[in-house]
C-alpha cells in the first residue's frame, strides 16, 4: 500500500518534556504547523510551531486544539517511578481519555500514543517479548500506560480511531547502565516510527517499542519492523565505557532481573521469586 501523505498539521501535546524537546527540531522539519500544548509555558517557537497551554483534564481545550489539526502525538503525563495513583489519575488516565475523545470528537482519525516499556516492567529479562506480550506494569506510572493502551484499542475498535502505541525505551544521552544499552532509543529512530504512525496507510490499533538499533534486545520489535521500521542510530555508538558490555547484571534481584529496572524497585513489596519465575 502507498503511505499517507504526512499531515500538515499536528498537535503535540506533552511538548515540554524531555521527549517533546527531543523530537520537535525533527517534527517541525516534517510538518506545515506544529501546535505544542503543555501545562508548562513554551517560548522558544519557531516559525511554524504554536503554543497553546492547556491542562489534559480539560476536555473543552482539547477539542478546540483537535479542532485545528490533522493528526496527533500524545506525549502528555506525569512520568516517573515515584507517582502515586493519585498523581497520574488525572493527567495520565483521565488526560488520555479526554484526548481521545477529543480527536473522535472532532474527527481527527490519527493519533500516535505514547505508551512506555514499563507496561511490561515486570516480566524477567530474556523472556519472549513482543507487542503481543501481555501487560506486566512496573508501577502506577506503568499502570496508567497500560490503560491509554487499553483505550486506544477501544476507540480503535469502537470509533475507528487509528492509534500507533510505541513502547518507548529510554531516550536521553546518559547510556552509563548496561540495561540502557538495550533499550535506547534515539530522537531520529522515535520520530522515524512517528511519522509511520502518522503515514502508514494500515493502522487500526498496533503495538511497537520505541527502541534503536541495541545489543541483546529485550524486545522483539518485529511488529516494528512489519510497518517498515529500520533503526539508524546504535546504542553501542553512545554508551559511556565499554565496561558496560561484560557487566554481568544479577538477574536474581528485582531491579536487574526483570525489564523494568529502577522503576520496578521502586515500592516494590511483593515476592521476588514469583515475579521472576519464568511463565
Amino acid at each position: 500500500m502507498m503511505p499517507m501523505n504526512s499531515p500538515s498539521r499536528i498537535l503535540l501535546t506533552g511538548a515540554a518534556g524531555i521527549v517533546g524537546n527531543a523530537l520537535r527540531p525533527i517534527l517541525r522539519t516534517r510538518h506545515d504547523c506544529v501546535m505544542l500544548t503543555d501545562i508548562t509555558e513554551i517560548r522558544d517557537l519557531a516559525t511554524n510551531e504554536r503554543f497553546h497551554q492547556a491542562d489534559l483534564q480539560d476536555l473543552g481545550s482539547l477539542e478546540i486544539l483537535c479542532g485545528q489539526v490533522d493528526a496527533i502525538i500524545h506525549l502528555g503525563g506525569m512520568v516517573g517511578a515515584h507517582y502515586r495513583f493519585e498523581d497520574v489519575l488525572g493527567p495520565n488516565i483521565v488526560g488520555t481519555h479526554h484526548l481521545f475523545e477529543a480527536a473522535v470528537r472532532q474527527g481527527v482519525r490519527r493519533v500516535v500514543y505514547a505508551s512506555s516499556h514499563h507496561v511490561i516492567g515486570f516480566a524477567p529479562r530474556g523472556s519472549f517479548l513482543d507487542h503481543r506480550t501481555a501487560p506486566r506494569p512496573n508501577g502506577e506510572y506503568a499502570l496508567s500506560k497500560a490503560f491509554g493502551e487499553a483505550a486506544a484499542s477501544y476507540y480503535a475498535d469502537n470509533f475507528g480511531l487509528e492509534v500507533l502505541s510505541i513502547r518507548i525505551g529510554y531516550i536521553g544521552d546518559d547510556i552509563s547502565k548496561e540495561r540502557r544499552i538495550h533499550t535506547w532509543v534515539s530522537a531520529r529512530d522515535l520520530a522515524q516510527l512517528i511519522h509511520i504512525g502518522l503515514t502508514h496507510p494500515d493502522i487500526r490499533h498496533e503495538i511497537v517499542y520505541g527502541v534503536s538499533e541495541v545489543p541483546a534486545p529485550f524486545f522483539d520489535n518485529q511488529n516494528a519492523t512489519r510497518l517498515g521500521y529500520v533503526p539508524q542510530d546504535r546504542s553501542l555508538d553512545h554508551m559511556k565505557s565499554p565496561d558496560l558490555l561484560h557487566y554481568q547484571p544479577d538477574l536474581t534481584t528485582i531491579e536487574e532481573g526483570v525489564v523494568g529496572g529502577g522503576f520496578a524497585r521502586t515500592g516494590f513489596a511483593g515476592d521476588p521469586a514469583k515475579v521472576l519465575a519464568r511463565r
